[in-house]
């Protein structure tokens, strides 16, 4: 499968950390889109059928745990893999997260070779 047919959404509500990581992903030959809210993910989610979702916690309206929930107890959107990427560095926080099938926790401020890393990796395996 090629990267640009491996969709990554981005969801995290300011736009200065949206373009950070539309950059940097598509620098690597990614293919992305961004949302600037949960409820604008989920209405994108089932038109791009992204391959992962890199997710903000701190956000109005629906906050980025409330969307993790929802995505993993949907049968539909369960099997995208999430990557936390947010700014709260509480261990609980962190732990209800990866319970709730996050399969990664980066904190902010980001190291861009870190996220690219686990993008890789992740997509990879989903390739296969």
């Amino acid at each position: 499968m090629d990267k640009t047919d491996q969709y990554i959404l981005i969801v995290d509500d300011s736009e200065t950390n949206l373009v950070l990581m539309q950059a940097v992903l598509r620098d690597k030959g990614y293919a992305t889109k961004s949302a600037k809210s949960a409820v604008h993910a989920l209405k994108m989610i089932n038109d791009i059928q992204p391959k992962l979702i890199l997710l903000d916690l701190v956000m109005p309206e629906i906050n980025g745990q409330e969307l993790l929930t929802k995505l993993k107890s949907n049968s539909l959107t369960s099997h995208i893999p999430v990557i936390i990427v947010s700014a709260l560095t509480d261990s609980n926080i962190r732990k209800d997260c990866i319970e709730k099938g996050a399969v990664h926790y980066m904190t902010k401020p980001v190291k861009l070779d870190r996220l690219i890393n686990e993008v890789q990796n992740l997509l990879s395996g989903s390739c296969q």
